[in-house]
């Protein structure tokens, strides 16, 4: 045999299994042989019937013994060993209703992998019990495809679980792409959250865009770190947008870049510190306009309270 070729092929498996066990007398026995055949397909020594550790024969039989399915259809149990392992592997099919269960463990590692299936999406009831070998085994399950198919689903439920990484020739073990690709997968049930995009040219003064900033804590992307207080996060300075965009930050003007009505002097505020505005700043401070576009031009104002109010009635009546 090539080394190239498939040592999971169908009709590899196919014909093995009907070599296997000289009778078949359900779709479970022919389930069950085809997991034995499976097995020895990629280098598993058949070591006897049952759970325990012992080793019967030098591992050299490919034919299941009498009474390998006395149990049928209901439960089978069949142990193995492989060179590339030192334990134990024990394959278990069990009847559950229409089911078949298939469980592998490896005595020992204690590591238990599981394959459910319903029988009759894969066998043809009708056709066993299975004793005229001049029918093809083929005829007793669905199709060559679906054959194929269980081939495929013992391969990565069982073989690649109790055995990762094993190495022989027509035989691709891809246990490690399997898990990294399940351990990327993004759970459909937890919403991605989106960072926030504003647009530059929807940007309305009047309502700024505070802690835009805290998004990136590192700087835009633009170089350079961004010191604390510039942005519109929750470091306050004196160019914060929740202040109007007042500006002061300018080196050679102190009252404009520390606030208040006189100047500071050089290192009153350590760089980088967060820093509480005394105010007013350098310049007069943007009044977003109001109705009817009070405000002033370009809406600046002293930065006094907005005496705006409306009077309470009566409130010029002092005898109301």
């Amino acid at each position: 045999m090539s080394e190239n070729k498939d040592i999971l092929d169908p009709s590899i498996i196919l014909h093995a299994t009907a070599q296997a066990a000289s009778e078949l007398k359900s779709p479970y026995d022919a389930l069950a042989a085809a997991c034995h055949s499976i097995m020895l397909s990629v280098g598993f020594k058949f070591a006897g019937l049952g759970d325990d550790a012992r080793q019967e024969g030098d591992g050299t039989t490919k034919v299941l013994p009498e009474g390998w399915n006395n149990q049928g259809p209901h439960c089978y149990q069949f142990r193995y060993s492989h060179p590339q392992s030192s334990l134990t592997f024990v394959i278990k099919v069990v009847r559950l209703g229409d089911k078949c269960i298939i469980l592998g463990l490896g005595l020992g590692d204690n590591k238990t992998a599981t394959l459910d299936i319903t029988t009759a999406d894969y066998t043809s009831e009708s056709f066993f019990p299975y004793q005229d070998r001049t029918q093809p085994l083929a005829h007793g399950f669905i199709s060559t495809s679906r054959f194929n198919d269980f081939i495929k689903a013992y391969k990565l439920n069982i073989l690649q679980r109790l055995i990762p990484g094993l190495n022989k020739p027509g035989y691709e073990d891809n246990s490690s792409t399997t898990t990294s690709s399940s351990t990327g997968n993004v759970n459909p049930n937890v919403e991605r959250r989106q960072p926030r995009y504003t647009d530059p040219s929807t940007h309305d003064p009047r309502f700024p865009d505070v802690g835009s900033s805290d998004l990136h804590p590192i700087g835009d992307g633009s170089g350079g770190l961004r010191m604390p207080g510039g942005g519109g996060g929750m470091f306050v300075g004196p160019d914060h947008p929740i202040f109007g965009n007042r500006g002061g930050s300018s080196l050679d003007d102190p009252s404009g870049l520390f606030g208040g009505p006189q100047p500071l002097p050089r290192g009153s505020v350590p760089p980088g510190a967060r820093f509480d505005p005394i105010g007013p700043f350098g310049r007069l401070p943007v009044r977003p306009p109001g109705p009817g576009g009070r405000g002033g031009p370009r809406g600046l104002h002293s930065g006094d309270p907005d005496n705006d109010e409306l009077q309470p009635p009566g409130y010029n009546d002092m005898f109301g």
